[in-house]
């Protein structure tokens, strides 16, 4: 077999090899539950077979009251596929879900909202665990951090914050960053959004391959948007396509 044909067909069999867990992925996070609607603490919030995978603690929507944000995944043994290819040997494909209480007067918690598709899942024996957590600001701004990296069949690793507040009763996605490096070339991309203001900010930085310096370039830009996102109007992250960008 010729080295072109040989490499067509290892391409062939990657991207083949990448649907098939991502569909185990997607088949999982479909299988989930709900959450309490009420609970004197943390600890009656958490489903039996559940684990925390990130937490956070602040005053969401500025009432005086501590609220609670939190990730969860099942433990369900169903859930786990082995690998004995590229990557890590077992894939942890139990669903994901979000959580978000306000803290009421009696120090009691009450769900205002559960998503069972952002927080995204590690579906692929090459990626990295994607998930870096949550956390609350003190100006009640929530922040949800993820990271994409493969050990194998992207040569791009890229970062990505997205920032919602409390406002008009959702929880409106008011800021988004995402820094995208290409591991081969050293090119960066770096893209600010403040939806609040309708500006973006994009710097592009390239590797002078004469200097074998960094060259950078900013550019600035207003936009329009006639209704914000929210976290129920995303839905999963990365499918609305905004400006040529997957928010």
């Amino acid at each position: 077999m010729s080295m072109t044909n040989r490499t067509v067909r290892m391409k062939v069999c990657m991207v083949f090899y990448l649907l098939i867990f991502s569909v185990l992925g997607l088949k999982a996070q479909n299988d989930s539950m709900e959450l309490p609607f009420h609970g004197k603490e943390f600890n009656d919030l958490i489903p039996a077979g559940w684990r925390v995978l990130s937490q956070a603690s602040g005053d969401l929507n500025q009432d005086g009251y501590p609220d609670l944000a939190f990730a969860l995944q099942n433990t369900l043994k169903e859930h786990i596929e082995y690998n004995d290819g590229l990557g890590i040997d077992t894939l942890d494909l139990n669903p994901r879900v979000l959580g978000i209480y306000f803290g009421q007067a009696d120090k009691s918690l009450e769900k205002v909202l559960q998503s069972d598709e952002f927080i995204i899942i590690c579906d692929a024996p090459t990626m990295d665990e994607p998930f870096d957590g949550l956390q609350i600001l003190p100006d009640g701004e929530l922040q949800i951090k993820f990271h994409l990296w493969y050990s194998a069949g992207s040569w791009s690793s890229s970062f990505y914050q997205y920032s919602f507040r409390y406002q008009n009763q959702a929880f409106e996605l008011i800021g988004f960053e995402r820094s995208e490096h290409h591991r081969g070339t050293g090119d960066e991309i770096d893209h600010s959004i403040d939806f609040q203001n309708r500006t973006m900010k994009i710097i592009s930085t390239t590797l002078n391959e004469d200097t074998e310096e960094q060259d950078s370039e900013v550019l600035n830009k207003a936009f329009e948007l006639q209704q914000l996102k929210s976290i129920k109007t995303l839905g999963k992250p990365f499918e609305w396509k905004f400006q040529e960008i997957s928010i």
